[in-house]
């Protein structure tokens, strides 16, 4: 068999569209579990490195990272969503693609590392020399992953992504944590991004290995470039809005509030990345593959909002009401500084997520143009209100942050949902009932806090997570739909596992006669 029919064999949907529902729902279940595991081990890092090492050197990769964020956007050309989101993909598609994303990342390699006087001159810190060109390293790996992952991806094999991922996390993170107790300080945290991106290289190749063929001009890639390039261009600019806080307040204020402030937006970005990471992995193929089966996609679509809302509403409000407790918890007293700052930023997570969420409406039914109209008009309004933000300081820029996600939810719903399948009063009804089940969540834990003043931490934050838990899930059963669609969910995933255990009795071999 030669490459072009093994190919075709191994990336074959087929027997995905049949069970799609099921393997979307098992995967999700794989990505969660590895997911939670993952999570356990960053916030445990967090809580020991913040204890290891000072702000100061936190923020010194921070900048350089910014930077980095994004060369790595443009590493990727768009083109793992590409891959996944064609209905029809050959070896020979793939292939280009695949050196083309190792090209780029090499050139990237090399144009940061000629950058890296001019980024440590901008910030007048000669330190963020060595450290940029060292980060710089990560973009190669990353060049040789693009296609494998999206390969995965596309087949749905996801826990194997989960996988690597786990590991690649356990291991870099036990190496900084060495490299911190032995005093290296930032160099722990650099050679952490740097194992861990050989590590997800490595670990994607063999799981999925499969050989690229040679380069081709009689391969038309065309089309796929030009959506890769519509969603560069929009992920580019999205990583430039995302750094430019720290290029500002690394300019004007330091390396020390840079520290502390991203410090915050890690503390409840880290928990809901990890939480809809599983979700939004299994989303990109599963909706791409019903893009022309209008009932099935919108149905899907809902039930991903759904979980979206679930998962990060009730977390969001948990958070800004215990903001000072959870800052002393995970990154001890020297950062109570970045408790104010937590609150804030959870605020905005409030809706954020869902409303980022409208974006696969675009991304899967291969709107790329529009969804990059989208992005320039959302860093727009954001790079000016942290023009104005930065003024105050850390605090400043963190409000601006809050008041964008509030500001662009309506254009972002306008352009999302504009001729497709999903239609506003559906979006707001499916809104509705977390938003509402949240804030009676969010009044009762207010009592609750100020009941609990004069308990240690741990036992302020044990009470408030199970007085979240019980008003919140009460107040959702009592809200009309409330049950069935909780029913729902667990049949989805009932029968899920169903059809899990059916296919592997049908698989195991036949007992010895």
């Amino acid at each position: 068999m030669d490459r072009a029919a093994r190919f075709r064999q191994i990336t074959c949907t087929e027997h995905i569209r049949r069970d799609l529902a099921g393997r979307s729902v098992r995967a999700a279940l794989f990505t969660s579990t590895a997911g939670f595991a993952d999570f356990a081990i960053r916030l445990g890092s967090t809580a020991i490195l913040a204890r290891l090492i000072v702000p100061e050197h936190f923020g010194l990769v921070m900048m350089a990272s910014a930077v980095i964020a994004i060369a790595d956007q443009l590493r990727e050309l768009g083109l793992s969503s590409a891959t996944v989101q064609q209905p029809e993909i050959t070896h020979a598609q793939v292939s280009n693609l695949f050196w083309i994303n190792v090209a780029v990342g090499a050139g990237l390699a090399l144009v940061t590392f000629a950058a890296a006087p001019f980024i440590a001159s901008y910030y007048r810190d000669p330190r963020l020399f060595s450290i940029t060109v060292i980060l710089a390293t990560t973009l190669l790996a990353g060049g040789l992953t693009v296609q494998h992952q999206a390969l995965l991806t596309r087949q749905l094999k996801l826990g194997h992504t989960a996988a690597i991922r786990l590991a690649s996390s356990l291991f870099s993170t036990a190496l900084a944590i060495a490299l911190a107790w032995w005093d290296f300080g930032y160099w722990a945290l650099l050679w952490r991004e740097v194992a861990r991106a050989a590590l997800l290289a490595a670990g994607m190749w063999v799981c999925f290995p499969w050989l690229p063929g040679l380069p081709s001009r009689r391969t038309d890639v065309r089309s796929l470039l030009r959506f890769g390039a519509n969603l560069t261009g929009a992920n580019i600019l999205s990583s430039i809005a995302s750094g430019f806080d720290r290029f500002l307040l690394g300019r004007f204020s330091g390396a020390g509030p840079v520290g502390v402030y991203r410090q915050a937006f890690q503390l409840i970005a880290a928990p809901t990345d990890q939480l809809l990471s599983p979700l939004y992995q299994v989303a990109q193929p599963s909706l791409s593959l019903l893009q022309n089966d209008a009932p099935r996609y919108r149905r899907l679509y809902l039930k991903l909002l759904t979980l979206v809302c679930l998962l990060t509403m009730p977390l969001s409000l948990f958070v800004a009401v215990y903001a000072t407790e959870l800052t002393l918890a995970f990154l001890g007293p020297t950062w109570l500084e970045a408790a104010p700052l937590l609150c804030l930023f959870s605020f905005g997570t409030f809706i954020k997520q869902a409303a980022g969420s409208a974006a696969f409406i675009l991304i899967t039914r291969g709107q790329g143009a529009i969804y990059l109209r989208l992005t320039v008009l959302h860093n727009v309004v954001s790079v000016v209100a942290l023009c104005i933000g930065v003024r105050w300081g850390a605090i400043g820029a963190a409000l601006a942050e809050v008041i964008v996600t509030y500001l662009m939810l309506a254009p972002r719903l306008r352009y999302c949902l504009a001729a497709s399948p999903v239609d506003l009063r559906s979006y707001l009804t499916i809104l509705a009932r977390p938003a509402l089940a949240t804030l009676a969540m969010a009044w009762a834990l207010l009592a609750t806090h100020h009941q609990s003043a004069h308990l240690t931490t741990a036992a302020a934050l044990t009470l408030g997570a199970v007085v979240a838990f019980l008003v919140f899930a009460a107040t959702w059963l009592l809200l009309p739909g409330g049950r069935s669609e909780l029913l729902s969910l667990i049949s989805d995933l009932r029968n899920a596992l169903r059809r899990k255990a059916a296919r592997s009795t049908a698989l195991a071999p036949a007992p010895a006669s």
